[in-house]
């Protein structure tokens, strides 16, 4: 039997589709309609009482840990005070960030997790860039929507910031790889897509895939973090402050030690947006 945790979010229900014969146990604030194998428990992450009382009744062979890196210190410690041989928990490469604001409490929690010693569990760190590939993403579905409709799109300085997004697809298959390689223990690996194109080219690749014409208005990059500072001063902004800092960092990652270990090999960027165009048409989306 194994422990998933985020398996209603998008990576989770990836994952599921390569292990729907397994035994699993997951937990939901809200009870949710799984296949007979698998065991959804009401609660919350949040309550160390309650997680730790599946350990007590279940016995674990293994954890995924798809839900936020917040709480792999706490599966870590009851997966060591139970036995669990290992932990293969999703982080993030917004670890690499030059931003403190984005990239501190991923550095203070791997930090910590990496100078620990474990006697009984082990972990495999899978660092995933950017998400993207369908409806549910919060990435590109949001940008491939937004294009659809306007006459012209601002891009906060000179959009040349190179991205290397992974398909949810590729990242479901990847933790699946890990999950069939036990012998792949106290390792990490990133985990990115397979091409690297700027912002801006992502922009234009995006609407030529539309049929589009769209104006594309370059924006100082000083003037565009004044204004989103204002308007993230605004209820429910849909753009943070932090994605508009990020969007001038590179974010393009080797992929080459995934490769080595366990044949990782996604798809390129141009490959999975013009199957996330087709999939958004498809559902009426766009």
């Amino acid at each position: 039997m194994i422990f998933v945790t985020g398996l209603t979010a998008n990576t989770g229900q990836e994952f599921l589709k390569h292990c729907l014969n397994e035994e699993i146990v997951t937990v939901s604030r809200k009870i949710q309609n799984f296949p007979d194998t698998i065991i959804c428990e009401k609660g919350d992450l949040t309550d160390a009482v309650f997680v730790e009382s599946l350990f007590q009744r279940y016995q674990f062979k293994e954890i995924i840990h798809i839900a936020s890196i917040r709480y792999t210190e706490l599966i870590m410690s009851l997966a060591e005070k139970y036995h669990v041989p290992r932990v293969i928990a999703v982080h993030t490469t917004g670890i690499y960030s030059r931003y403190p604001s984005c990239n501190a409490l991923y550095q203070e929690i791997e930090t910590r997790l990496f100078n620990q010693t474990f006697e009984h569990t082990s972990y495999v760190i899978l660092r995933p860039i950017m998400i993207y590939g369908n409806e549910r993403d919060h990435n590109m579905q949001k940008l491939i929507r937004f294009l659809n409709k306007v006459p012209a799109f601002p891009v906060f300085g000179q959009g040349e910031a190179l991205m290397q997004p992974v398909h949810v697809e590729d990242l479901g298959q990847a933790i699946y790889s890990v999950y069939q390689r036990p012998d792949i223990r106290n390792a990490h690996f990133d985990l990115s897509g397979g091409s690297v194109l700027t912002y801006g080219e992502i922009v234009r690749f995006i609407t030529k895939q539309l049929g589009r014409n769209v104006f594309i208005v370059k924006i100082p990059y000083n003037m565009a973090l004044f204004l989103i500072r204002l308007y993230n001063l605004t209820p429910k902004p849909i753009i943070s402050t932090e994605q508009v800092l990020r969007l001038q960092e590179h974010k393009s990652y080797s992929r080459a030690k995934a490769k080595k270990e366990f044949n990782y090999n996604p798809r390129s960027i141009e490959k999975g947006l013009k199957e996330e165009v087709q999939l958004l048409r498809s559902k009426g989306i766009i």
